[in-house]
């Protein structure tokens, strides 16, 4: 039978072969919408489309039996959409007088003009042998046109009532990003304190404190990465390798995401696997760093079907050997904390370190990981996703640099490893019920972080007579995550008024922090060599439940409206001994148990597709617990009772706040012109804090209060074609409203590691170059301004003759620095060759400056880097 007669019989025949149920106006067709099809199913992907963009497509289920479409990933209009899918199948979309869409055989050998002709930076087709990430055409799609996540559904960024910064994969490795740290200073409103990879603590709008639970939220493919921090651990940091797009979302994040995400949460979103491309894309590449050694890197990641349009394959590997700029040298150590004169004169002490290293560039350090997924899809309705990814992180020597003295060194006495291990499981099905589609992810996350530190200075301080005895201090901090997500979200696309999503949540964490401190030699002095050991086990169970909704009105009008019920339950066995705990201390099975409700509000008006503004009101929490550490009273009973204490309380309870949104998202010129902005108000309260103790330990409790308030604006200009400018403002007041004793804070001050202007300016040229070659050329210039290190305008000072006194305290703030980065790349195909130089000026910034510890020291962001890559797909 004639193909062409076949379908017009169907269609007369009832809508025999429609596969969208939506009837609409011809102009939906066209409306441009966020979407993210991978190249599947024919069937399926058409069926998904009209879901999508709420357009009635017709086809003969019959005609597309193993066809396979093209992917299309990007923002554009349901024809132009169909048309992509389409291209180099037998097929082409047509449009009738009514708007619905038809899929019919192509009349001619060629493709249609329209076909033919579809711009790249409206909708991108992954190509034979690249990745998402690496594929030219969907890298080309603006910043503003990435799509994203967010709300566990798959929207355009700028379509998203929300504040959100989104990276692309390409726009990461132009940038020779490693890890997040090297592209934090380009999102604004988000900063970071512990510049050493495992020991950050990660910063959305102000919200800074410390305490063993963090304020932002760290997931890969939804998958929690967050742990305990303390003083031994921090955030993990995946490497930024077969990465598909980074997205920072700010403000309370709790209805989705729970506990940790008050202040925002960080998603990495790596590649899929391809059910029908076969590809094998590798990278190569080196890089010298001023006053260090060079780097290196290579990475390769192949992508097969096993059974195609069913089954597929992707796995990598990826290393990188990244250069010290810290020598190591004899020299002088400078200790704050002593004076080297009699009181009132104060002299800091300066006094031969006796170390014997003499080494260069020994903040090296090798990171290697290993990715692999399968996607399997027994039927159109099916996907199943098993993952693995692993990474192993070592660090020569920390990279700590003595303050006093000239350039990076240090004079530690012996090495100083860093270890950072993590493995990430995961297990993602979804069921496409048609209306709705149910979602299962099943995840187990562990890591060892561990590190071996140099405390001959610090229980030296303590202790003078025992500073010519070498004191070792190491820490084991191993966490073991099982977590079990379920969640069931509507599917009917744009058209629906109604959009939702409800979901269970169960976590159980198992941390544990063995550390142990020995000084060789000291026994006479103080009966053993080991001078503290510490063993601590917490348990943390979560439960949830939550649900998010959103209803449209009017057309342009939406209301949100979402709510997270939560228990926390926690448990502590803790083993403390040593002369500088005062003997043993217990803790035998503490526990901690809360519940509570999170919920959220908002509105969205849509004056345009491309134009919008939206308020917000949500609650954020962060878990309490037991205190993890006891501390004994006959060593710190004094301070205590400074505070009113005769105990250290066993728990504190989780903290929350209130934030105040409303901004505004907006493109002009059909894209050419971005303008984003939003203003907020925080008030956060029941603050979780570390009271810190003149004896040397601490608790966590519920201190204080804080009001935070600014305001965030972002620009994209495209001057000429080819041609944009661009830049972002966030502005961060952050003030204690109600302080509390132990602290160091006084109503009205900020609070610490919170810079109250970041900005960045950018520019960006890309032109094609001619023989399919294009060029693209970017810089950009980073500010933040200074920030507050520390509560207390006084330090305390032992003078030579035993007299303690303050001085003002040495670095209270660190100060505003500035950085430029310069990035080019040419490419064609798949072949794409980048430079970049990182921190052109060679900025210096103190970072983490210590002088608490024996040894005044600090750290700084990466020295200039100038590097170069080579990549290829197959």
């Amino acid at each position: 039978m004639n193909p062409n007669f076949r379908l017009r019989a169907a269609l007369a025949c009832g809508w025999l072969v429609s596969s969208a149920t939506i009837a609409v106006a011809p102009a939906v067709a066209q409306q441009r919408v966020a979407i993210d099809i991978p190249a599947q199913s024919a069937a399926k992907a058409i069926t998904k489309l009209g879901r999508i963009t709420g357009t009635q497509i017709m086809f003969d289920y019959g005609q597309m039996k193993g066809v396979r479409s093209n992917a299309v990933r990007g923002t554009t209009g349901a024809r132009e959409a169909l048309q992509v899918m389409l291209r180099g199948t037998p097929f082409e979309a047509a449009q009738t007088a009514s708007g619905a869409l038809v899929v019919r055989p192509i009349r001619t050998a060629s493709l249609t003009p329209a076909q033919a002709e579809l711009p790249a930076s409206e909708v991108a087709t992954a190509q034979p042998g690249q990745s998402p990430g690496d594929d030219p055409a969907m890298d080309a799609v603006p910043e503003a046109e990435i799509v994203v996540t967010a709300r566990k559904s798959s929207e355009r960024v700028q379509d998203v009532p929300i504040s959100i910064t989104a990276m692309s994969g390409r726009s990461l490795r132009d940038r020779g990003a490693f890890d997040i740290q090297d592209v934090l200073r380009s999102v604004p409103g988000m900063s970071n304190s512990g510049a050493e990879r495992g020991l950050s603590r990660y910063t959305i709008r102000g919200l800074s404190t410390y305490a063993s639970s963090p304020t932002t939220g760290i997931y890969l493919d939804d998958v929690s990465l967050v742990t305990i921090s303390t003083t031994f651990s921090g955030g993990f940091d995946p490497v930024l390798f077969d990465m598909q797009r980074i997205e920072v979302l700010k403000g309370p994040q709790g209805t989705l995401y729970g506990g940790s995400a008050m202040g925002g949460a960080i998603k990495y979103v790596s590649v899929t696997p391809d059910l029908d491309r076969f590809g094998v894309d590798g990278a190569v590449g080196a890089a010298v760093t001023a006053h260090g050694s060079p780097s290196y890197h290579g990475e390769a990641v192949i992508n097969a079907p096993i059974v195609a349009g069913k089954l597929a394959l992707r796995a990598g590997f990826y290393y990188r050997h990244e250069g010290g700029y810290v020598d190591a040298e004899p020299g002088i150590v400078q200790t704050t904390g002593l004076s080297s004169t009699p009181f009132p004169i104060y002299t800091p002490l300066r006094q031969d370190a006796l170390s014997t290293r003499d080494e260069e560039d020994i903040n090296y350090s090798n990171t290697y990981a290993v990715r692999a997924s399968l996607e399997w899809q027994p039927d159109e309705s099916w996907s199943i996703r098993p993952q693995i990814f692993h990474q192993n992180y070592k660090q020569a020597d920390n990279s700590h640099f003595f303050l006093g003295r000239e350039g990076f060194v240090s004079s530690f006495r012996f090495e100083q490893p860093t270890r950072d291990k993590a493995t990430v499981y995961s297990l993602n099905i979804q069921k496409d019920l048609g209306d709705v589609q149910l979602t299962s992810l099943t995840s187990q996350f562990d890591r060892r972080f561990s590190y071996v530190r140099d405390y001959s200075f610090f229980i030296g301080s303590l202790v003078p007579i025992v500073f010519p005895f070498t004191s070792y201090n190491l820490s084991d901090s191993d966490t073991s995550t099982f977590s079990q997500e379920f969640r069931i979200g509507s599917n009917k696309g744009p058209g629906s008024r109604l959009k939702w999503i409800v979901g269970a949540y169960y976590s159980s964490q198992d941390d544990r922090l063995v550390q142990s401190v020995d000084a060789p030699g000291t026994a006479p002095i103080f009966g053993t060599e080991t001078l503290y050991f510490g063993d601590t086990f917490t348990n943390t169970k979560q439960y949830a439940l939550f649900g998010e909704a959103t209803y449209t009105l009017f057309d342009r009008l939406d209301i949100t409206a979402g709510v997270r019920i939560f228990k926390v339950k926690q448990l502590v066995d803790a083993i403390n001994d040593g002369p500088f705990n005062g003997g043993l201390t217990q803790v035998d099975g503490r526990e901690g148990s809360e519940d509570g409700v999170n919920p959220k509000f908002g509105l969205s008006y849509r004056f345009t597709p491309d134009n919008m503004v939206f308020a917000s009101a949500a609650k954020g929490f962060r878990p309490g617990g037991p205190n993890r550490y006891p501390i004994n009273p006959a060593v710190c009973g004094d301070d205590l009772a400074e505070l009113g204490l005769t105990d250290a309380p066993d728990t504190y309870e989780s903290d929350n706040l209130w934030t105040y949104e409303a901004g505004s998202k907006n493109m002009f010129g059909n894209g050419r012109i971005t303008l984003n902005a939003s203003a907020y108000l925080t008030k956060w309260k029941k603050i979780q804090q570390q009271i810190g103790l003149a004896c040397g330990f601490g608790f966590n409790a519920n201190v204080g209060s804080a009001e935070i308030k600014g305001f965030e604006l972002e620009g994209r200009f495209q001057v000429l074609p080819g041609l944009e400018l661009g830049g972002t403002a966030a502005y961060t007041h952050t003030e204690v409203t109600d302080a509390a004793a132990g602290t160091g804070a006084e109503n009205g001050d900020a609070l610490p590691e919170v810079p109250k202007w970041m900005a960045t300016a950018f520019a960006g040229y890309s032109t094609e170059v001619g023989d399919g070659w294009d060029l693209s050329i970017r810089g950009e210039y980073q500010y933040q301004s200074k920030a507050a290190y520390s509560f207390d305008e006084t330090f305390p000072v032992t003078f030579s003759d035993g007299v303690v006194g303050d001085i003002p305290t040495p670095f209270m703030n660190r100060e505003a620095y500035d950085v430029v980065n310069l990035y080019a790349s040419i490419g064609r195909g798949g072949m794409r060759f980048r430079l970049y130089a990182n921190n052109i000026l060679d900025a210096r910034p103190l970072l983490d400056a210590d002088t608490a510890t024996g040894s005044d020291r600090a750290r700084t962001i990466r020295p200039r880097t100038i590097g170069v890559e080579l990549s290829k797909s197959f």
